[in-house]
């Protein structure tokens, strides 16, 4: 095969918007790479997508808004869990004393597919610095409440999440949103 050539002429600014959401997109997802995290988060597999390519392709067509050059992430738009188990309906975050988050939510177990021991998927991310905390608990949905360690962010602002997966791995829940918090 011949080496490919790289194009002299100008890029469309189609395909410029598309690598700015790429590279959003990839800002974003960075941290998580490697540790099979959205594996875990994204289970039901539809062809042979990882849950890498799964969790970037619900960002691009769901988080990923503006024009060229301006193009942001929406944070409550992020999927960090995705699949077809009940989501939950009221669920937040705050900050302990020792600058932990703390999520609370109220349990929706008996709610269609939903159980006591489903697993809380807990996520923290820094914009500033392009870091992320994320784990898949020990925490069950019976808890009612989980603790993700977030004290290396101190003096910074977050984003957080809170998804399920169940006990066994083969499904997950769309995660929820819950806030901004400044640690």
């Amino acid at each position: 095969r011949s080496k490919r050539t790289r194009s002299t002429s100008p890029m469309s600014p189609k395909r410029l918007a598309q690598q700015q959401k790429i590279k959003v997109c990839n800002e974003f997802t960075k941290p998580f790479s490697g540790s099979g995290f959205f594996d875990a988060s994204f289970p039901l597999s539809k062809g042979t997508a990882t849950g890498y390519n799964k969790a970037t392709s619900a960002l691009l067509k769901k988080a990923i808004t503006g024009t060229y050059p301006d193009t942001t992430i929406v944070w409550p738009q992020v999927l960090i869990s995705e699949g077809g188990m009940p989501t939950l309906n009221d669920a937040k975050a705050i900050v302990d004393e020792d600058g932990n988050i703390v999520f609370i939510w109220l349990n929706n177990a008996g709610i269609g597919t939903a159980k006591d021991n489903d697993k809380a998927v807990l996520v923290a991310y820094c914009p500033t610095t392009k870091k992320a905390i994320f784990a898949i608990s020990e925490y069950l949905r019976a808890d009612e409440h989980a603790i993700l360690n977030t004290q290396s962010f101190k003096y910074n602002t977050i984003e957080t999440w809170i998804g399920f997966i169940s006990a066994d791995g083969k499904d997950a829940a769309d995660s929820v949103y819950t806030g901004t918090l400044a640690i």
